[in-house]
């Protein structure tokens, strides 16, 4: 997440979007948001929570979307939708019901929603960041939340559900899974085929002009396939990637570091201009991986004023 914002934020001027490197990088970034909301499913199909306290969590979550978005000025209006925004809604969300035909419909809801927008993809809105940031209105607001925005609930929802199927049904899913990521894999060299025969870039943030295969804003159908592939890829190495030295410990402060990482980009657009590839290279490499050894040596003591503290006490 760290690496590929900064590497947006300093690209060097030789270095395009659509080359080697910067596939590399958009594909390792471009994981990030889709494993957090699938993670975010898998803790909401841990317990059910009384509704005050989920009305408490989706509040936290949007103020610290307006704290993330006074930050980067640059990036954001100071009420447009984001990623916390969507986490907001999700804590909404009654994955885990007493009633089970409530978790039944509401499950079942958020598999078919990513459908309808594979088959009326113009319901999401221009793929243009400005027209996905500018809130202008409360009708806006809204619109970007469910539909129109960077991450609305449809159809980001979808990573949602996989996460709450793998905490369900993990044990069950790990063969059908092989079958899955492997579809998943040809799939996307399909696409990747496609790119070079048609001379258009095979993914892209956005695609204002419609061109590319996989687009980030929107989600489109295609990039939905490449991050549920690429999430159960990390789902399958995940007892492997764990073994990292003090990596659980970043994890568990992925969420303050999100919203500890946005006031660097601010910085960064304000002071650094046109970097070497030299520079910049050091510069993702530094500002990506200090966050590690700071979570590492983060004083337990400490811990109580992270925000997933206060999620968790809320």
């Amino acid at each position: 997440m760290v690496m590929v914002h900064v590497a947006a934020t300093a690209t060097p001027p030789s270095v395009g979007q659509a080359t080697g490197i910067g596939y590399l990088v958009a594909g390792l970034g471009g994981l990030a948001a889709p494993l957090f909301v699938v993670l975010a499913g898998w803790g909401a199909a841990g317990k059910h929570r009384p509704w005050a306290s989920r009305f408490r969590r989706a509040a936290l979550l949007l103020c610290a979307q307006v704290v993330v978005n006074l930050s980067a000025p640059h990036l954001y209006h100071p009420f447009t939708p984001g990623v916390l925004s969507l986490f907001a809604l999700l804590a909404l969300v009654p994955w885990t019901h007493p009633n089970q035909h409530v978790q039944r419909w509401t499950r079942a809801a958020a598999l078919v929603a990513p459908l309808v927008i594979v088959l009326a993809p113009a319901l999401q809105g221009a793929s243009s960041w400005d027209d996905r940031v500018a809130v202008n209105d409360l009708e806006g607001f809204a619109s970007h939340l469910l539909l129109t925005g960077l991450y609305p609930l449809v159809p980001w929802c979808g990573l949602a559900w996989l996460g709450v199927m793998l905490r369900v049904h993990g044990a069950d899913l790990r063969k059908p899974s092989i079958a899955v990521v492997a579809g998943g894999l040809v799939y996307c060299a399909v696409q990747l085929v496609r790119s070079f025969q048609a001379d258009v870039p095979w993914a892209a943030p956005t695609s204002p002009g419609g061109q590319a295969l996989l687009t980030f804003f929107p989600a489109n159908g295609p990039f939905l396939i490449a991050a549920g592939t690429g999430v159960l890829l990390l789902w399958a190495f995940g007892a492997w990637i764990a073994r990292a030295p003090s990596l659980p410990a970043l994890g568990r402060l992925s969420l303050t570091v999100y919203v500890a990482h946005t006031p660097m980009l601010w910085a960064l657009h304000r002071f650094v201009d046109a970097p070497s590839v030299a520079f910049s290279t050091t510069l993702v490499l530094v500002c990506t991986l200090m966050w590690w050894p700071l979570a590492a040596f983060w004083p337990e003591r400490w811990q109580r004023w992270s925000l997933e503290s206060a999620l968790s006490k809320a």
